[in-house]
């Protein structure tokens, strides 16, 4: 199912989102795992004011976490999306109350989604048919642990996107992330973990 706020996109099967063009191509955006699931529920409740503390229960259900960093991942969103706080076409931020979600917001169905072959990673044949191995591996029984490490900014987001979405369209599974975001006052030693086991 897609929900649809044009110019973009939120492809709740795959978990991204997607912009339409002038000329009409689609270009993915990629969102941060938290801030996927911010989007996806402001907009699965469009209109309506959704409190910090609902929004925190709601992303984060059984992990504390500083109400700061919904206010970092709204910034992100604005950026993604373009938005400009003081004049919201998307996110409306209502002061010590929560946010609203504004656009028009309506239901699309997948069939009508962009192939994934549009978004191309120079390079990453290789690592990606490795971890689509070891996905065939874990599918066999064979349980897998693999890590994807490397200099920040050489793409590692990127790589595991796209395997992410490659196999949601080639196998049926339910994937959760976790991420390691800065906190204020101390975390979790497990908290991306904990973070993506509590979203099931």
């Amino acid at each position: 199912m897609m929900k649809v706020f044009l110019p973009f996109r939120l492809d709740t099967i795959n978990q991204c989102l997607w912009r339409t063009a002038e000329n009409g191509a689609r270009e993915r955006i990629t969102l941060k795992p938290m801030a996927y699931s911010i989007l996806e529920y402001l907009v699965n409740h469009p209109g309506r004011l959704v409190t910090r503390e609902e929004l925190l229960d709601a992303v984060w259900r059984d992990t504390h976490v500083q109400p700061e960093v919904v206010k970092r991942h709204i910034f992100d969103l604005r950026q993604a999306l373009g938005d400009d706080s003081k004049t919201p076409a998307f996110l409306e931020t209502v002061p010590r109350r929560g946010h609203r979600f504004i656009a028009t917001v309506q239901d699309e169905e997948c069939n009508s989604s962009p192939a994934p072959a549009r978004v191309t990673l120079v390079g990453r044949d290789g690592p990606l048919s490795e971890l689509e191995n070891y996905l065939r591996l874990a599918m066999a029984g064979q349980r897998q642990i693999v890590f994807v490490t490397g200099e920040p900014g050489i793409g590692k987001t990127a790589l595991v996107d796209e395997f992410q979405c490659r196999a949601a369209q080639s196998v049926s599974l339910r994937m959760k992330a976790g991420q390691c975001v800065e906190g204020y006052g101390g975390k979790e030693a497990y908290y991306p973990v904990l973070e993506a086991l509590g979203s099931l």
